[in-house]
C-alpha cells in the first residue's frame, strides 16, 4: 500500500513538472514573438552601435496572416532620438515604409530591408534587449524588445559574432572583426538633424 501512494505521489510530481515544463518552453518560445492583430513581428534584433557610433539597424521577421497589406511606417523609443527606413538597402535610398504584402512574411536582414535607429541616448549592451514600439500603417503599434547582438552579427543569436565581440572587449575593447561581404550596413547614410 505504501509503495502505491509513493508511486502515485511520485508519478503526480512528474507530471505536474511536465505541464510545468511545457508551458515555460511555450512561453518562452513565444516571447520572441509579438501579435498586433494579423501581424506577427518574430525575433527582433539590432546591432548594437559600433565605438563611437550612435546608430542601431533593426531587423526581425514580420509575418502578415490577413489578406490586406500593411506597411512598416515608424519606430519609437526612450534610448534613441529617431529613425529612418530602408526598404531596400541594396538601393541605399531612404524611404517612408517597408511594405507587409497579405499572407507573406516580410524579412528585415543584413543584405535587405531595414530600420535604422539614430542618436542613441544610452550605451546598448550585447546580450540585452533594447525595448521600442513599431509602427504600422493600419495595425497600430505594438512593444517589443529586441535583442541586442554583437556590431557584426550576421543574424539573430550569431555566436560567432558574439564571440568576436567578446573577445575585442576582453582585450581592451578594440573594434570588431567585419561581418561577411554582403552583410554589412556601414555605408555613410545622410541625416536630417533638426
Amino acid at each position: 500500500m505504501m509503495k502505491r501512494r509513493e508511486l502515485l505521489r511520485s508519478a503526480g510530481a512528474l507530471l505536474v513538472g511536465l505541464v510545468t515544463g511545457k508551458l515555460f518552453s511555450i512561453g518562452a518560445a513565444s516571447a520572441h514573438e509579438y501579435e498586433l492583430g494579423k501581424l506577427i513581428v518574430e525575433h527582433p534584433w539590432l546591432r548594437a552601435p559600433k565605438e563611437g557610433e550612435t546608430k542601431a539597424y533593426l531587423y526581425a521577421f514580420i509575418h502578415n496572416e490577413g489578406s490586406e497589406p500593411d506597411r512598416l511606417i515608424g519606430a519609437t523609443g526612450e534610448k534613441f532620438g529617431s529613425f529612418e527606413i530602408y526598404p531596400d538597402a541594396r538601393s541605399n535610398a531612404k524611404g517612408n515604409s517597408v511594405l507587409i504584402p497579405p499572407n507573406a512574411t516580410t524579412t528585415l536582414a543584413p543584405g535587405g530591408a531595414y530600420v535604422l535607429l539614430l542618436d542613441f541616448k544610452k550605451h546598448l549592451e550585447v546580450g540585452w534587449g533594447l525595448e521600442l514600439t513599431l509602427k504600422f500603417e493600419k495595425a497600430g503599434e505594438v512593444v517589443i524588445d529586441a535583442a541586442i547582438e554583437a556590431p557584426d552579427a550576421a543574424h539573430a543569436h550569431d555566436a560567432e559574432a558574439q564571440a568576436r565581440w567578446e573577445k575585442a572587449q576582453a582585450s581592451g575593447g578594440a573594434p570588431a572583426a567585419s561581418p561577411p561581404a554582403g552583410h554589412d550596413h556601414d555605408h555613410d547614410h545622410h541625416h536630417d538633424t533638426k
